[in-house]
């Protein structure tokens, strides 16, 4: 994986928040499935996964240096019956992988937990430590979808999230339809078709999830 910057995981979950308030701009279940999604997207990076006929397969049991996808990766080798990819985004979703990014985050530096406490209880958010790295994932798809630069293969799985979980009405709102035209000419053309199908899984997952709220 890339080392220049922050894991998938870890920048979607940036962009998918407000930088100076730590408010989330998505749904809870919205934000959990794109993180689902985005996760087991940074295990096929580190070449761990295979996908095939809609199912996972590990092709490399060896943890990853990083504690998010090592835990993600052992859960998927206890539950080897169980390799759909659609399955495991909605179980990563329940709170999972949402845990796992924000003490990424944590044990970086680049959040810090805040408690609110209420009639209700108390609520714990996670804050960005810094502004102007907590925005810089979205403002780098704009830029270069702007000047009509190429993305890396892990920005391309961002943007592709970004617009699965609808994250795309605030983060890409200021583009011209051919900036975004670009970005999506980028997203059928090179991104791998493994990074395509998990996409494309969290996309129905976060319709689904719409849907059932709906009725």
């Amino acid at each position: 994986m890339p080392s220049s910057q922050l894991p998938l995981a870890d920048d979607l979950y940036l962009a998918a928040h407000d930088s100076a308030r730590g408010r989330s701009l998505l749904t809870e279940a919205t934000l959990g499935l794109g993180l689902a999604a985005a996760l087991l997207a940074e295990l096929v990076l580190w070449r761990r996964l295979d996908l095939r006929d809609n199912h996972i397969i590990v092709i490399d049991d060896e943890p990853t240096p990083d504690p998010a996808t090592a835990a993600v990766l052992g859960q998927l080798l206890r539950e080897p019956g169980h390799r759909r990819i659609r399955d495991w985004i909605s179980f990563l979703a329940t709170g999972v992988a949402t845990d796992l990014v924000e003490r990424r985050l944590a044990r970086a530096g680049l959040v810090h937990r805040k408690e609110k406490r209420g009639l209700l209880g108390t609520k714990v958010r996670f804050v960005p430590s810094d502004s102007s790295t907590a925005g810089w994932p979205g403002t780098r798809i704009r830029i270069a979808a702007t000047r009509g630069e190429l993305l890396d293969t892990s920005d391309l799985v961002l943007t592709g999230l970004v617009l699965a979980t609808g994250l795309d009405q605030h983060v890409l709102v200021t583009l011209e339809p051919g900036e975004r035209d670009h970005l999506f000419d980028q997203l059928r053309r090179r991104l791998p078709a493994m990074l395509q199908h998990i996409v494309g899984h969290a996309e129905a997952a976060v319709g689904d999830a719409v849907m059932a709220r709906r009725a």
